[in-house]
């Protein structure tokens, strides 16, 4: 459904850019330009945005932890090469 007619900016949209990390109405007006034009559709964005605020908070982000503690795997110091002369280094 199209909550800015002036912008063409779907609810859809809206609901991604909320799951890209839009939280404010300032952020979807710089993607889309909403409020920019006649702002009639300030008031619904507006509630539109908190719904899909509310649904992100409810929502735990956290992955699920591994049954089983996992260790870093320790890194080998990189070897650093040999120093030599330079394959062009000529005496004249």
């Amino acid at each position: 459904m199209f909550l800015c007619i002036c912008k063409s900016v779907t609810d859809r949209e809206i609901r991604h850019m909320v799951d890209e990390g839009a939280r404010t109405m300032g952020d979807l007006n710089i993607r889309f330009g909403i409020g920019n034009e006649c702002g009639k559709c300030i008031n619904d964005v507006n509630q539109y945005l908190d719904t899909c605020l509310a649904e992100l908070n409810s929502t735990p982000e956290e992955a699920p932890r591994p049954s089983v503690e996992t260790r870093p795997e320790q890194t080998k110091p990189v070897d650093t090469p040999p120093e030599r002369d330079a394959w062009f280094a000529i005496d004249l």
